[in-house]
């Protein structure tokens, strides 16, 4: 797990985009891709259709037992690289250019990167900044990135003039809304989240989902359930266990609250003294810790988890839709906006 600035985070994601996928390109031009490496009942195999398969089955390895989100996350990135190629290809062959002459010319056509261009990435990304962080001091930085980012963004210029529909559907999975819960029983939208209280990315996440709560007050509903991650975390089932208890008196939320604030401190003795401070009544809250509904209500959020294929925390429910990991605020909006307008309407009032 790694902690890192948004310009560490660019430049992964900028790395990740620009991968190229032209092996077929590549079969047909190299002459070594038709060199035969095998027969099969008198049927040549040639080195490049064994690239292919060799190529497919990693990707087939990569995305087995992933739960259906993670692989059409997979396959979209794989689109979007996809795509990205094959406009710079159709591009430099309109203009008569090798694909490196068009990028080179088209990045140089940019410009320099000015100072309104950082200031714009500074303002637009200073929530995701660290504490403290000045244009002053990260312009330099701000810069570096943007100048490397010119080829990403000369891709960017050809899909915004380009028409691009894409017909792969997300999958969904059913999974309950069981569990405390924050906004209207009747929103539009139902996140269910998975999360472990000794995770370092749950935490991270958090005022992002405050975030979201606030944005979207009467059309989305959050529900909490639980996945300790007992190999990783020892604490994480207890604290689960301690806020179930915490549940029971309502007092869900104050101790939720105080578990990620004090993660690093969730001994036995730390939990109840969370539970004195959130106004719990002890004894009773302690007796609760030690029922075997407190822990079978754990195990059922665990168990409801790893039937829809989950193995890491946080992970998100956006109404079926999978979202894993800390992600930044966008990646909610795109798919609760989505989901906000297919949402039925309801019927306008009668005049009167």
């Amino acid at each position: 797990m790694r902690h890192q600035t948004i310009i560490a985070l660019a430049l992964a994601l900028a790395a990740l985009g620009c991968q190229r996928h032209d092996a077929g390109s590549a079969a047909s031009t190299n002459p070594a891709q038709s060199m035969v490496v095998a027969q099969l009942n008198g049927r040549a195999i040639s080195a490049g259709e064994l690239e292919t398969w060799m190529k497919n089955d990693l990707y087939n390895r990569e995305i087995e037992g992933k739960p259906a989100g993670e692989v059409y996350e997979s396959q979209t990135q794989a689109i979007d690289s996809m795509v990205n190629d094959l406009l710079v290809d159709e591009a430099a062959k309109k203009a008569g250019q090798t694909r490196e002459a068009y990028l080179t010319a088209q990045e140089q056509a940019l410009g320099p990167v000015n100072d309104a261009e950082v200031k714009a990435f500074f303002d637009t990304n200073t929530s995701r900044l660290p504490p403290g962080a000045t244009l002053e001091s990260l312009g330099p930085r701000i810069k570096q990135h943007l100048e490397a980012q010119r080829p990403e963004k000369v891709r960017e210029n050809l899909r915004a003039a380009a028409k691009l529909d894409v017909l792969l559907q997300p999958p969904r999975t059913q999974i309950d809304a069981i569990g405390p819960s924050r906004g209207p029983a009747d929103a539009p939208v139902v996140i269910v989240a998975f999360s472990d209280y000794q995770c370092p990315f749950c935490k991270r996440v958090e005022p992002t989902i405050d975030a979201v709560m606030a944005k979207y007050p009467t059309q989305v509903r959050l529900v909490f359930r639980h996945l300790p991650l007992d190999g990783l975390h020892p604490q994480a089932r207890p604290a689960a266990l301690a806020a179930v208890c915490a549940e029971s008196q309502g007092k869900f939320w104050e101790y939720h609250t105080l578990l990620f604030a004090n993660q690093q401190a969730l001994g036995s003795e730390d939990l109840d003294k969370y539970a004195a401070t959130a106004g719990l009544d002890v004894p009773a809250f302690k007796t609760c810790l030690q029922s075997p509904e407190t822990a079978q209500r754990v195990q059922n959020d665990a168990e409801a988890a790893r039937a829809a294929g989950i193995t890491g925390t946080p992970a998100f429910f956006i109404n079926g839709l999978l979202i894993s990991g800390a992600r930044p605020i966008e990646d909610f909006e795109k798919w609760i906006d989505q989901e906000i307008a297919a949402a039925p309407k309801a019927p306008a009032a009668p005049a009167s």
